[in-house]
């Protein structure tokens, strides 16, 4: 018993030594880094890169537990450092010197010492969510995912973004994400996606492209290939569709490639925009995960009391934004593939699903009409130019027969991105919320259709508002907003906004849902768990108590936008259940990679 006792503590320390130890300065060791419970990686990364290393090696930044808290490993150091301000971090990167770490917040840029300290906020007015990289020319590159194209911002506090890229739509080029900048300042390597899967010359919808600083003219070096990561061995390392991790000798004084690809590895881990976790540091440090693709999960229907049970066990994808019908019998769902988003009509529980969406746009958060014959959704075309960038290649929204048998109608055409979309239970107000390009990001509008020519704001602060509600008598609105320094439920009149106000929750609150019956407000807390708050509406709005149903952590949840909908009974909840993987994430480090290098690439 003690021999295996004594095995057992040497194996741990081994576990422990590997991230710690000095570096042998030739030979190359590889081992599986292993963090802490309570400092984790979050699981997936879905569209979001989860982790980065500093230049020299000597820092892992990553995203994890609890909330997307943004964590720093030194080699040195036994556990991670939360950083300061991070909740709700995506998409880690380091400044050039290595001396603060960056990350993605919502539609904010922002960045802290490693050291430890307050963040800076750069900008909270760009709309990409898919990639930064920070160049020694003081410019931060990152996804302008609203406008399609690439932007640039000076890394201080209240920087005006710049744009960068311009999409070459002749070429059916829709994105371009996962910026990389050269240590040389030359050039930004960086995915251009394309709106189908092939085109009549076969081409795939990832490639890898290269734009000139400054000037911002790029072009395509690599077809088959995302998520370019330049390494000081001069070469490149990409991840194919096929999940293979990738090198090719790359110069990047001519920023061209210099050879032929080989392959290092199989079974890297892909998000669903071509994310991955992968970085090299200058002193040969590789850092990448394995593990199954992030993202696909199934349908299931969630009891107050936490069971789960799958509606639909043929039928798994990437679900985002569920809303059910009216008379809870069907579904609209949005549906994610590696190159496009669609709104998809299922009938429940086990009956067909079709694909509404058939224009090839990028079409998201669908609303039925309160008659549950139509659905009104956001849609942004995939083919956006420079001669949209003035409208930020802005989603408009469209209603469509439920059952395809109309055209999509314009329902409004709109001058900033538009998402989140409600109907008032009458039919006669259309809700949405805003991705406006300047402070406090999102606005609460609305339109009725046939009356107004101009929306009209119903809660439009210098904070960030989402996920609007209204109750089924239609007098009270509901949304979640973040002036507490948190985002919070409340609850103002409806359609005279600023007369009176209630907060809803007191530890956090996201993605509220009314009862059908109108006498309980569902939501998150900060906790991940479910709520229903019991509440009165009339003669005027109260809340008279709170109770937690369930923990709905294991469960899809994005506090911008409701990842749940309720049954007609009010019962049961509809949720998004991603697949538990077979094959955990694994960080593998590899140390001293550049010899390995010099072996697999004959020199």
């Amino acid at each position: 018993v003690y021999g295996l006792m004594a095995m057992s503590l040497i194996l741990a320390i081994a576990a422990l030594w590997g991230w710690m130890r000095p570096r042998p300065t030739n030979r190359v060791v590889r081992y599986n880094l292993v963090l802490d419970s309570a400092e984790a990686m979050v699981p997936g990364g879905g569209f979001w890169g989860r982790m980065a290393l500093s230049p020299e090696g000597s820092h892992l930044a990553y995203v994890g537990i609890p909330r997307g808290t943004l964590w720093i490993r030194a080699r040195d150091q036994l556990h991670a450092t939360a950083v300061q301000g991070s909740e709700g971090a995506n998409t880690p990167f380091f400044s050039p010197d290595g001396k603060s770490v960056g990350f993605l917040i919502g539609r904010r840029v922002q960045f802290a010492s490693i050291s430890g300290g307050a963040e800076t906020v750069v900008t909270d007015t760009l709309v990409g969510v898919a990639g930064a990289s920070w160049g020694r020319d003081g410019f931060i590159y990152t996804d302008g995912l609203g406008a399609a194209s690439l932007v640039r911002v000076k890394a201080k506090a209240g920087a005006v973004p710049e744009w960068f890229t311009t999409l070459d739509s002749a070429k059916g080029e829709t994105d371009h994400i996962w910026p990389d900048v050269l240590p040389n300042g030359k050039g930004v390597l960086f995915t251009v996606l394309y709106g189908g899967t092939t085109d009549a010359n076969g081409r795939t919808p990832f490639s890898l492209a290269v734009a000139d600083i400054p000037s911002g003219k790029h072009r395509v070096i690599l077809n088959d290939a995302m998520f370019a990561r330049y390494s000081p061995s001069g070469h490149l390392l990409y991840i194919t569709l096929g999940r293979a991790l990738m090198m090719v000798p790359f110069d990047q004084n001519s920023m061209k490639v210099t050879g032929e690809p080989t392959t290092l590895f199989q079974s890297v881990r892909l998000g669903t925009s071509g994310s991955a976790d992968l970085a090299v540091s200058s002193d040969g440090t590789l850092v990448y995960a394995t593990g199954a693709n992030a993202g696909n999960g199934e349908l299931v229907w969630v009891t107050r009391d936490g069971k789960a049970q799958s509606v639909d066990s043929t039928w798994q994808g990437y679900f985002t934004y569920p809303a059910l019908s009216p008379n809870g019998k069907a579904l609209a769902v949005t549906v994610t593939s590696s190159s496009r988003r669609d709104i998809w009509i299922k009938q429940l529980d086990k009956g067909p699903a079709a694909r509404l969406t058939l224009d090839g746009n990028s079409n998201i958060y669908a609303a039925w009409t309160p008659d549950g014959r139509s659905v009104t959704y956001s849609s942004a075309a995939q083919q956006a130019g420079a001669a949209d960038r003035s409208n930020g290649a802005a989603g408009d929204l469209f209603t469509k027969r439920a059952d395809g048998s109309s055209q999509a109608a314009l329902q409004l055409k709109a001058k900033t991105p538009v998402v989140g979309t409600a109907w008032s239970p009458d039919g006669k107000w259309l809700l949405y919320r805003t991705d406006r390009q300047g402070p406090g990001v999102s606005d609460i509008m609305a339109i009725r259709p046939g009356v107004d020519s101009v929306p009209i704001p119903l809660v439009a602060t210098r904070f960030t508002e989402f996920s609007p509600a209204i109750s089924p008598d239609g007098r009270w609105l509901a949304y979640s907003a973040n002036e507490s320094g948190r985002y919070e439920t409340y609850v103002v009149p409806f359609p005279n906004t600023n007369a009176a106000k209630w907060i809803v929750s007191t530890l956090g609150g996201t993605e509220p849902r009314w009862s059908h019956r109108g006498n309980e407000l569902f939501y998150r807390d900060g906790a991940g768990n479910m709520v229903t708050a019991a509440v009165t509406t009339n003669p005027v709005f109260s809340v008279t108590g709170s109770t937690i149903l369930f923990s709905a952590s294991r469960f899809r949840a994005f506090e911008a936008s409701p990842q749940y909908d309720v049954s007609a009974d009010d019962r049961r909840f509809l949720m998004l259940r991603p697949f538990e993987r077979s094959v955990s994430d694994q960080l593998i480090v590899v140390e001293n990679w550049f010899e390995e290098l010099k072996t697999k690439s004959g020199r």
